[in-house]
């Protein structure tokens, strides 16, 4: 759907339209149009008003377009007068000279965008995503075998499922500890499981071993093969939603539409380690560790069993239903250590 916002007003499509007005953009630099000066060179941008289709071109700045100064249209008749009223601020707001700032909500569904003087376009997509993985997700904890990697750099490291569909393939971008990634993946994907086609990372060094071997094991889960299949499920709804995302491999990557709170970054002087074949937790610090207690709730927040830990400074989950799990120690310097695992 698409409607429009100029001095104050919101003006809706007309009820006779039957096909709705939208925009493509390309991702790659385009030649510029015959007959005109390379002052129009960018990325190719086109689409439909109501009657008329347009194409232009247009520079990519944060959280804004710019249009550069070249549109075109064809020269339909519309069939009323608010039709072409409505087509007409259409491409007045797009030509406005100026930033075109966007954001996008509902989770990649939404875009709106706002130029210089205030006025704005609204898109959204007509049919509901059956895509349930598609938008944004924060990368909680990485589970490598039988080694956890828990996200204490960034709560801000991510990964976005694209649901623009071409050719049966859309595109997924994120971040993580050292480096950007983007790839595809077959889109539409199936009820519980899809197929990463290829993906490519960024070069840079890692500051530390620790962002190295997060970022390593990360890499090497989505690298997998030329046709990975993963499986995932997901629990809980909306914001409070988790992905896990499972390569068949004894590897899993959980995210959640939420980045992790700022207190899951302060900096901890214990870290924990997970022992799959002992199915054990285990535990090292520069701090005393040995009588502190320690509770596991579930991810619902209901306590799931408490105790102190001994001199092996380890914690025994034999018991635990497979699932995610919080677990607090309150150490000798009386302070609290959280972290978040995963039982499989």
């Amino acid at each position: 759907m698409v409607s429009l916002e100029s001095n104050g007003n919101i003006i809706n499509i007309p009820s006779t339209v039957t096909t709705v007005p939208n925009i493509n953009f390309d991702s790659f630099l385009s030649s510029p149009p015959a007959g005109t000066s390379d002052q129009y060179w960018g990325y190719y941008i086109n689409g439909n008003g109501i009657c008329n289709s347009f194409t232009s071109y247009f520079e990519t700045n944060t959280n804004s377009i710019t249009l550069i100064p070249y549109f075109e249209t064809s020269a339909n008749s519309c069939n009323t007068a608010e039709e072409s009223d409505f087509e007409n601020l259409f491409f007045a707001i797009l030509q406005q000279p100026g930033n075109l700032d966007y954001s996008f909500s509902n989770n990649l569904y939404d875009l709106q965008f706002t130029n210089s003087l205030g006025e704005i376009i609204n898109l959204s997509r007509d049919n509901a995503s059956t895509n349930l993985i598609s938008g944004e997700w924060f990368i909680h904890h990485i589970w490598d075998y039988d080694i956890s990697f828990e996200n204490t750099f960034d709560p801000g490291l991510n990964i976005i499922f694209s649901d623009e569909n071409t050719n049966g393939q859309s595109n997924f971008f994120g971040s993580s500890t050292c480096n950007g990634f983007n790839g595809s993946y077959d889109n539409p994907i199936q009820t519980s499981s899809f197929i990463l086609r290829n993906n490519a990372w960024l070069l840079a060094e890692c500051n530390s071993t620790d962002e190295e071997n997060f970022e390593l094991a990360y890499s090497q889960f989505l690298n997998g093969s030329i046709e990975n299949i993963l499986t995932f499920e997901i629990t809980g709804s909306g914001s409070e939603a988790t992905l896990i995302i499972y390569n068949g491999y004894g590897a899993a990557i959980t995210y959640g539409r939420q980045a992790l709170s700022v207190a899951d970054f302060t900096e901890q002087r214990t870290q924990l380690i997970t022992d799959l074949s002992e199915n054990k937790l285990h535990f090292i610090s520069d701090i005393i560790l040995a009588n502190s207690t320690y509770t596991i709730y579930d991810i619902s927040g209901r306590l799931i069993t408490s105790g102190r830990l001994d001199e092996s400074k380890s914690i025994y989950i034999n018991t635990l239903a497979s699932g995610i799990y919080i677990l607090n120690i309150q150490n000798s310097l009386n302070g609290t250590d959280s972290f978040k695992f995963f039982k499989n």
